[in-house]
């Protein structure tokens, strides 16, 4: 059973993590949405905390009906009883005592009036069926094949200056001390990059999002500067393949929970390339269909039970 808490912070992280303190669960098992990411306002003034809400499954606890107790029937009170004479005229006795039975008693009891009104008869026009309820039909999301456009020697190696010289500087006017590396070309559009120093984290960032936008920022000036497309890649402490396979795990687990409980999970919002992580992890996963959905930043991915692919 999906259950959700709201928790405010800060910023954005520290709401995170005081939703997942209350829970007790770590950040893989829940999916947050940011419903605001506050402000710090002037000199403190006008600042409004961050607010998240976080989705997680719920054991269902099943409650034990206790019997009602029994009422008690309340104790019978003698009543006075209208007796008619012979003569029609009514007269009113004292209660009997409890022990006390007569031979034979003539009660008067109200006759209820028939109505004359005829009972209104069933009509014959057949039932109006109801409609079944269409179900909208789930698109899954299936990683395409991307076309390799081979790129030209020259313009291969005026990638590898611009991109080496750009990441370079942007690391020094961080303050982080490393080098870059160009690494051996595995397809014939993509130029490999490597980073290196004594402390990496920085470069990192918080579930990559820095490495990412180092890559997005070198791609845009190769693009602007090249008249051919090269896709850049930048990794550092092999970071990429061990984000790869962490996202792996969680698609698997995810789809555990999907296949069990026959109800959908959504993830959190991810980039393109996690997302295509995903897709592809449970392509051939049987019993369950991923599909995106929302807008960028916060398009998700979610894991659907597929009911014409059942698990042999």
């Amino acid at each position: 059973m999906q259950k959700f808490l709201e928790a405010t912070g800060e910023n954005r992280d520290a709401a995170i993590a005081n939703a997942l303190r209350q829970l007790g669960l770590d950040r893989d098992d829940v999916s947050v949405e940011v419903l605001d990411n506050g402000k710090k306002g002037f000199l403190g003034i006008g600042a409004t905390p961050a607010r998240v809400r976080v989705t997680y499954e719920a054991p269902e606890i099943i409650e034990e009906k206790k019997p009602a107790p029994k009422a008690e029937k309340p104790a019978v009170k003698p009543q006075k009883l209208s007796i008619t004479d012979e003569d029609d005229t009514p007269r009113l006795v004292k209660a009997a005592p409890a022990d006390f039975v007569p031979e034979k008693l003539e009660v008067e009891r109200p006759h209820r009036e028939r109505s004359d009104r005829p009972r209104r008869e069933r009509s014959d026009r057949p039932r109006r069926e109801r409609r079944p309820r269409e179900e909208r039909p789930i698109t899954p999301s299936v990683p395409k094949e991307r076309e390799l456009i081979p790129v030209s020697e020259d313009c291969m190696k005026k990638a590898e200056e611009l991109a080496t010289s750009f990441i370079s500087g942007l690391m020094e006017k961080m303050g982080i001390e490393g080098q870059v590396t160009v690494l051996p070309q595995t397809e014939c559009d993509q130029l490999r990059l490597e980073l290196s120093g004594p402390d990496m984290g920085p470069i990192i960032g918080r579930r990559g999002d820095t490495l990412d936008a180092i890559q997005y920022l070198g791609s845009l000036v190769l693009n602007n500067a090249l008249d051919e497309h090269v896709r850049l890649s930048v990794d550092t402490e092999n970071y990429r393949e061990k984000r790869a396979e962490s996202l792996e795990r969680l698609a698997r687990k995810m789809a555990m929970k999907v296949v069990k409980s026959h109800r959908s999970m959504t993830l959190e919002p991810m980039n393109p390339y996690e997302r295509r992580i995903i897709h592809a992890a449970l392509q051939d996963f049987n019993g369950v269909t991923t599909y995106s959905t929302g807008t960028e930043p916060s398009r998700r991915v979610v894991i659907a039970p597929d009911s014409g692919r059942q698990r042999h």
